[in-house]
């Protein structure tokens, strides 16, 4: 193919219809992405502990204004190719240099209308002449992550997950330590904007240089390339567009039907809640090459290779919710104090979506897989009429009964990602999970509960010790009744001793 660099470690030779290095290279995928996410979480917990106290409210609004505005803009001009990249580079590895050029090339000609976006909105919001430079360099910014994406997505294809991390450290990690720096400088939301550009900047150019030992990019495409790709992206750009209505639709209609103290009580236990978010999204990146691969070699496939993915969003969700139904009122106390104590039912309520929020990131990928992105973006699509119905029912009814409209939110989010669930696996198909998978499940479920009852029974010997005696007994239901694999629990072994090995 023309353009194209040949490899031992091209995408031809890394994406065969069947995996040939098996749970071996998934292992290594999620172990890249697992490190990558405990550097970039602890940068930004760095960060969100220092900065906001050094820059203060309005310099922080200031930010958090442009993260808000041009991540909106990003979703709506970014047309969703993505997503379409990484399937249909798998399904068609010798096309690689024309796709990823082809999607270059894409979002260089949606520039144009990404700047007059954000032009028009500054016109609008009418920000000050700082305020106007934080947007514009928070612009720029976003325009080199949208570059970067089809190169990310290159990645991804290929399973080679440790560029994917490489990029999220160093971005993450030079923000963090940049802007703490910056802040205590006296720089303010301005030194923080331009650090967030020139790292953008660094990203695509690192991204381009990881990417040549395995593809070339040819930028050379046609029109008739480039009207294909926008068309085939239009089910993900869509699916993006009722996901984020979604997203912020709960928080919303409660600042328009309860007090502003009410909105932060329900917006802070979502801050932790996203936190969580993690798990399924490394599963979903780490598998979906995976998926598409089996797929194209045969339909009937993907349920088998689905299994395992599917599964596993189920035993980790579970754990994870009864963790944060348990650690609530500590978590809350911890980060934001007494003052939120209202925001503990909320968090509590939270931890209960965990389990059908993973199961859905992970259908979702499922049926990328089977092409069939639209049938998702109908259940988003649903899910965005549901949940404000439910929503004017219930906020309403828990301000007034307990003052307190945010638990009213959180139930509904509740109710409608269980609705997904039941949709979902109506239309991705119920061989997903098979008897083994359905008896892991119960068990998971089960030493769940057990983590609950004995933390909340031993709550009065402290925090700590309450939530260790919960996870030791979480542990040993586990052990007695099977939850982990023997292959798990080797890889788990072997994953320990290769860190030991090296420290």
């Amino acid at each position: 193919m023309e353009g194209h660099a040949w490899t031992e470690d091209s995408p031809e030779a890394a994406i065969p219809a069947v995996p040939a290095e098996g749970p071996g290279r998934i292992g290594r995928n999620l172990a890249a992405l697992s490190g990558g996410q405990l550097v970039t979480w602890t940068m930004t917990l760095a960060w969100t502990l220092v900065v906001p106290r050094l820059l203060g409210p309005a310099e922080v609004g200031l930010i958090v204004s442009a993260w808000a505005v041009t991540g909106i803009l990003a979703i709506v001009l970014g047309f969703g190719t993505k997503n379409y990249l990484v399937r249909t580079l798998v399904a068609e590895p010798g096309e690689a240099s024309q796709l990823v050029g082809t999607a270059m090339v894409l979002r260089l000609i949606l520039i144009p209308l990404f700047v007059a976006a954000i032009v028009l909105y500054d016109q609008f919001a009418n920000y000050g002449r700082d305020g106007t430079l934080v947007l514009q360099l928070a612009a720029v910014a976003t325009i080199l992550t949208l570059l970067a994406e089809p190169l990310q997505a290159a990645f991804q294809a290929i399973e080679r997950m440790e560029y994917l991390a490489y990029s999220d450290v160093i971005n993450k990690s030079v923000q963090g330590l940049l802007g703490i720096v910056l802040a205590l400088l006296g720089f303010g939301a301005v030194g923080f904007a331009g650090c967030w550009m020139v790292m953008a900047g660094v990203v695509v150019v690192l991204d381009l240089i990881w990417l040549r030992r395995y593809v070339r990019i040819e930028l050379r495409t046609t029109l008739r390339r480039i009207a294909h790709m926008a068309r085939e992206s239009v089910a993900y750009w869509t699916f993006g567009l009722f996901f984020m209505v979604y997203l912020w639709i709960d928080a919303t209609m409660l600042s328009l039907m309860a007090p502003a103290e009410v909105v932060g009580w329900y917006g802070v236990p979502t801050k932790l809640f996203q936190t969580l978010m993690f798990v399924p999204v490394l599963l979903s990146t780490a598998w979906l090459p995976r998926l598409v691969s089996a797929f194209e070699q045969a339909p009937h496939l993907l349920h088998r290779a689905a299994r395992m993915p599917v599964g596993l969003a189920l035993v980790l969700g579970l754990p994870v919710g009864a963790a944060v139904v348990v650690a609530a009122r500590p978590l809350i106390h911890f980060f934001y104090g007494p003052a939120y104590d209202e925001a503990v039912p909320v968090l509590v309520i939270l931890g209960l979506c965990v389990p059908p929020m993973y199961l859905n990131i992970m259908l979702n990928q499922v049926l990328i897989a089977q092409k069939r992105q639209f049938a998702w973006t109908w259940v988003m699509a649903g899910a965005t009429v549901v949940n404000p119905v439910v929503n004017l029912v219930l906020i309403p009814l828990t301000q007034q009964r307990f003052g307190n409209g945010a638990i009213g939110a959180a139930i509904s989010l509740l109710v409608t990602e269980l609705a997904i669930v039941v949709v979902g696996f109506w239309i991705a198909g119920r061989g997903l999970i098979d008897r083994d998978g359905a008896r892991r499940c119960g068990v998971a479920a089960g030493a769940s509960a057990a983590l609950v009852a004995v933390a909340f029974a031993t709550r009065e010997i402290g925090t700590v010790p309450s939530l260790a005696a919960g996870a030791l007994a979480f542990v040993v239901y586990g052990l007695c009744f099977g939850l982990a694999t023997r292959a798990e629990i080797a890889f788990v072994r072997a994953r320990l001793g290769r860190v030991l090995r090296r420290t």
